[in-house]
């Protein structure tokens, strides 16, 4: 049959590609082959590189080619950009507290006791370091169990001076409410503002968390008005304010009650409630540091890509705590 009875071939490409290595490795990519349009049967479509190669960050053209029983080709070509992985702008944390930093449980059925790998910080360098895979995270657990606030200042200056966090995440004042022991909420708060003050004279990003809801009279109507100087210091100094109490108090945790991310002691979270404070640190870590993933500047396959995309806007990888992200 003449060409003009049958059309001329044409091939249509498929639109740009774009995705991110994880891991820096090469990224096998699949990709629907071109439609092809007239021409006479069989028609023979092929791309190099073909469907699911390993193309290397940066950007690929991927060369589309049609032939059919008569002779006539085709051609067209689309572009594969492959991101570099994702990063942190700091990699260096350290986690500043008493006992619910250092991880002590308290189930809904027993009383605290101490538990490293249910601790925040343990979960939040674990998840923290399977996403940002080509970079060595490290969160440092400075832990204190039983310390007030008041008491902390003097060990806060010498493990900031010897750990030279980049990010410091605090959370303290709990004991401060003890109604026999503790100092009370002005000189917790006092503590707490000096020792902000300090980590952000060291050249550290402070961020700082609410304390957890308490369910022991005499610290429970206490918490409250400790979290709403909390909240003041963090206005005051511009610094980030995490709701560990909204994450405890509000948590979906097993367990029946009111409560359920609350242990039986009444102070300190379950390990499902650690779980979830970690996920709330990783989300504002992430959202706060992440880098921007930026394409090569010749890459030509601009078109409906979202600008300003940042690498945490793309799908983590298993295990990455939920939410994550911007």
């Amino acid at each position: 049959m003449p060409v003009d009875k049958i059309g001329r071939l044409a091939l249509a490409c498929p639109v740009p590609v774009r995705t991110q290595s994880f891991d820096g490795q090469p990224v096998s990519v699949g990709f629907d082959l071109p439609s092809a349009a007239g021409g006479q049967a069989p028609v023979s479509v092929g791309c190099t590189p073909a469907p699911g190669h390993g193309f290397d960050i940066g950007v690929t053209e991927v060369a589309c080619s049609a032939s059919d029983a008569l002779g006539q080709t085709a051609a067209c070509a689309f572009s594969v950009t492959v991101l570099g992985p994702p990063r942190l702008s700091a990699t260096r944390f350290l986690a500043f507290g008493d006992s619910l930093t250092a991880g002590w449980v308290s189930s809904p059925a027993s009383r605290a006791r101490p538990e490293p790998t249910a601790a925040y910080p343990y979960l939040l360098q674990r998840d923290l370091q399977s996403r940002y895979v080509t970079q060595t995270i490290e969160v440092i657990n400075a832990a204190a169990p039983g310390e007030d606030a008041r008491d902390a200042p003097g060990r806060f200056r010498s493990v900031v001076a010897s750990e030279r966090p980049e990010v410091i995440v605090l959370w303290e004042g709990t004991n401060d409410l003890n109604t026999v022991t503790g100092g009370g909420i002005e000189t917790a708060a006092a503590a707490l503002d000096t020792m902000v003050v300090h980590g952000q004279s060291r050249g550290a990003d402070v961020l700082i968390m609410t304390v957890p809801p308490a369910l022991r009279l005499g610290v429970q109507e206490s918490v409250p008005l400790l979290n709403d100087e909390i909240a003041a210091i963090a206005a005051r100094r511009d610094i980030v304010l995490i709701d560990a109490h909204a994450v405890i108090a509000y948590g979906a945790c097993p367990g029946g009650g009111t409560m359920p991310c609350l242990g039986a002691d009444g102070l300190h979270p379950t390990a499902e409630g650690y779980r979830l404070v970690a996920d709330e640190v990783a989300r504002v870590l992430v959202e706060r540091y992440d880098v921007e993933i930026v394409a090569p500047a010749a890459d030509p396959a601009a078109v409906g890509f979202p600008p300003g995309m940042r690498s945490a806007a793309l799908p983590p990888p298993a295990g990455f705590p939920p939410g994550a992200g911007e």
